[in-house]
């Protein structure tokens, strides 16, 4: 069995290990002074934007706080600690310790005009399509000022990618004082400025879930489980390729599992479809849309784009390379592959990824707790300047209103666009 089907069996024994585990029988003294001196060890620049001191003061503190918490809550305390370091790949994968049924049947997404309910249980249907304010009484300002300390804010993109999957778990509201016993007041707004709320009861017993239904899906998001597909339109002699993944069939080959690559689709067979329309078909705008990828392995995506520029005739229309908040891991290597191999005009919305950041992350695991700590063992410089995020020459934020008329904001600005 290969590596990655190896770690994910490891990682499924230790969630089971950690069902299990409690806090009081651990010794957090030794365990918390263990984290701090191998993370020292291991990170290949952990200080270097919080000082030594300060980290082993603050490591020391938690260990003191630890009487009578739970291993939920130590592990909460311990990434806010690591959060502050500055480093996002550096962090207590307190995750696997969230517990299903107290995770909230819905989905969120934060749109320019706020976080908005897209998905939940039928039971909770009234607050469908409105408009978050505040959870058990408390704006939903403040419930995400907390939440944010335990993230990296290179940039708001990150806030905005990760905060409204936070929201749905219960332990972290718990924890932040915002949440107690067996429900949850959520209070929404609707496009008449009407408030309404609705609790939430819990432990969650699944049942129908509920969606919006906008009038179109906006064209990026029509299809975002595809790794990689690729539409011509006609009319516009536009030429539009989404890439979600850094992954396919051959790379599961190479470096994760033979058996489950026969259920992912071949980039070389994906690559038959594209090469002869670059060359055939009149193309005025040349649209690469990375916004949804989070990552996987660069290489597929490097060779891929530098197929594409040698592809294209020598007087080629204007390329537009579409990034998001999502962008980030090899989809922030491949973005910057193609800023610096051809003329890009960057749309979207700012990365979360930064172009110079800490990656190939290693795990280790506590020897009593069982917590999973994850760390970088390299620095990637990709950018001489270092930017807290690959910034779109026009951006294009996307308003819940427009999602809900199909409208894509950045497909609108590259339609609207005069040809070069």
């Amino acid at each position: 069995m290969k590596f990655k089907l190896s770690l994910t069996l490891f990682i499924l024994m230790l969630f089971l290990e950690l069902s299990a585990q409690t806090s009081s029988t651990i010794d957090w003294d030794y365990e918390i002074d263990l984290l701090a001196r191998e993370l020292a060890a291991k990170h290949p620049d952990l200080f270097f934007r919080a000082d030594s001191a300060w980290y082993y003061n603050a490591m020391t503190q938690v260990a003191t706080e630890t009487p009578g918490k739970s291993l939920f809550q130590v592990s909460i305390r311990l990434q806010q600690v690591l959060a502050a370091m500055g480093d996002a790949q550096t962090q207590i994968n307190y995750h696997f310790l969230v517990e299903k049924p107290l995770i909230l049947p819905i989905e969120y997404y934060w749109f320019e005009d706020g976080i908005y309910l897209l998905e939940t249980d039928k039971e909770y249907e009234a607050l469908l399509g409105k408009k978050l304010t505040a959870v058990n009484s408390v704006p939903i300002e403040v419930v995400i000022d907390s939440l944010a300390t335990l993230l990296v804010l290179d940039n708001q993109s990150v806030v905005k990618n990760q905060i409204p999957r936070m929201l749905t778990w219960f332990q972290l509201l718990e924890y932040f004082g915002f949440a107690k016993g067996k429900e949850l007041s959520l209070t929404v707004k609707d496009s008449a400025g009407e408030k309404l709320s609705r609790s939430i009861h819990l432990p969650v017993e699944l049942g129908e879930m509920l969606a919006v239904h906008p009038s179109s899906m906006p064209l990026g998001w029509q299809d975002q489980k595809a790794y990689f597909r690729e539409q011509y339109f006609d009319n516009e002699h536009i030429y539009y390729i989404q890439y979600n993944r850094c992954w396919s069939r051959e790379v599961e080959e190479e470096y994760g599992s033979g058996a489950t690559a026969l259920f992912m689709p071949s980039f070389i067979e994906f690559e038959k479809q594209v090469y002869p329309v670059l060359k055939k078909k009149e193309i005025d705008k040349l649209v690469f849309d990375i916004r949804f990828n989070k990552g996987g392995h660069a290489s597929q995506g490097t060779e891929f784009i530098s197929k594409i520029c040698k592809t294209l005739p020598k007087e080629h229309g204007a390329i537009y390379l579409l990034v998001g908040r999502a962008t980030s891991g090899s989809a922030i290597i491949n973005t910057v592959d193609f800023i610096k191999s051809t003329d890009v005009v960057l749309v979207g919305e700012e990365t979360s990824g930064k172009p110079n950041y800490f990656g190939e992350v290693n795990r280790f695991v506590l020897p009593e707790s069982r917590l999973i700590v994850s760390y970088p063992t390299r620095y990637f410089s990709l950018l001489d300047k270092d930017l807290p995020a690959i910034i779109p020459d026009l951006a294009t934020p996307l308003g819940f209103e427009q999602y809900m008329k199909g409208i894509d904001p950045a497909m609108e600005a590259v339609r609207h666009a005069p040809l070069p």
